[in-house]
């Protein structure tokens, strides 16, 4: 499966984007289109490694980065705990990301600040608390001049 486009995406451009990498293409594509109705332009990568291609061709091209990215655990190539320190080493200090999980043990808890992750959202997620941090964060999805 391919990852969505990022131009086709971005359409919204001056929009706070949004990379979502998870593999269940139900949840991403729900996400999706949360963030699309909040006025956020997302991206999906069903896959780590296309998600941290997506990252790297975003900060290579102009004013392309990513405002934060929503990263599943359970991914099928890579954890998500490698692609969110690759993430981080990627969009820099302040870009928040996000980890999904249905796993809430504390290992895998513990792990979060060492790979730099944000925050943390058990699944089922809640779109509006989700909304919430992205609003705190990155601002409300509106266009940026």
């Amino acid at each position: 499966m391919q990852p969505e486009s990022l131009s086709l995406e971005a359409a919204g451009i001056g929009l706070p984007k949004v990379l979502i990498i998870d593999d269940s293409e139900p949840t991403a594509k729900a996400l999706a289109e949360i963030l699309r109705r909040s006025k956020y332009a997302p991206a999906v990568a069903h896959r780590g490694s296309e998600g941290i291609n997506l990252a790297r061709a975003a900060q290579a091209a102009e004013g392309g980065a990513f405002d934060a990215a929503v990263v599943d655990i359970h991914l099928p190539d890579l954890s998500g705990l490698v692609v969110s320190q690759k993430l981080r080493e990627i969009l820099g200090p302040d870009t928040p990301i996000i980890v999904l999980s249905g796993d809430t043990s504390m290992t895998t808890l513990n792990s979060l600040p060492h790979v730099g992750a944000t925050y943390f959202f058990s699944k089922p997620v809640n779109a509006a608390q989700l909304l919430a941090r992205l609003k705190e964060w990155i601002g409300e999805g509106e266009a940026r001049g």
